[in-house]
């Protein structure tokens, strides 16, 4: 009789095994919420710096081009404000080859490169942001398995960067009226500088960058 007594006092009753059990759900579910909270944060962290790097790989591509343009070049580089869905998406045109501002090892002839921020189609209101390729001379062929885009003499080919972009603003500095305009048109003479600034979101600070234009330094 002892010794039933004794095994009886050293079992667990029914509410202690509930009370352990509650117990080793709810230590589960903090440490659950405490790793699903911490990858969370790592993961939007990680996404805010891949993204951030690719606006400033942008804005390096264009700084490399802005400062290759020739001093004395006619129609090298040109500017135009254009608004979709009331945020800005302006286009900057410069003369490129094949190289880094054509995003090709090799190329014939010579290109219009226009950095702008359109529709993913005709059908979207997304936008992106990239490049429009475009020969200079008309009767060229483009000889590219990218997809083109538009007809005719018109036609072009698109080279997506960013996706989504939600405006694209670029501001020139004219040190002949010392103030910045929202377009250049200007065929002989380069800009001083060149403002842009990228929104990733609309509802988002943007990136901003000052390119200081080398040309505009030879300038009579």
């Amino acid at each position: 009789m002892s010794s039933r007594v004794s095994r009886n006092s050293h079992a667990f009753t029914l509410l202690e095994v509930i009370i352990a059990t509650m117990i080793i759900g709810m230590v589960a579910m903090t440490l659950y919420r405490f790793l699903s909270t911490n990858l969370t944060v790592i993961r939007y962290s990680t996404e805010l710096t891949d993204e951030r790097d690719a606006l400033q790989s942008v804005i390096r591509l264009l700084e490399t081009q802005l400062n290759d343009l020739p001093p004395t070049e006619k129609d090298a580089l040109s500017g135009q404000p254009f608004k979709f869905q009331n945020l800005s998406n302006d286009e900057l045109t410069w003369k490129c080859s094949a190289g880094a501002g054509l995003l090709t090892t090799a190329a014939a002839g010579e290109f219009q490169v226009t950095m702008t921020v359109q529709p993913v189609s005709a059908q979207s209101r997304e936008t992106e942001l990239g490049l429009r390729r475009r020969f200079i001379d008309p009767l060229a062929a483009i000889e590219t398995t990218e997809p083109t885009r538009g007809a005719g003499t018109a036609a072009y080919n698109w080279v997506p960067l960013i996706r989504p972009m939600a405006a694209f603003e670029v501001r020139y500095f004219d040190r002949q009226i010392n103030a910045w305009q929202d377009a250049w048109r200007d065929p002989q003479r380069r800009p001083d500088l060149v403002r842009v600034r990228l929104w990733k979101r609309a509802d988002e600070p943007p990136i901003e960058a000052i390119v200081p234009i080398a040309a505009a330094r030879m300038q009579p």
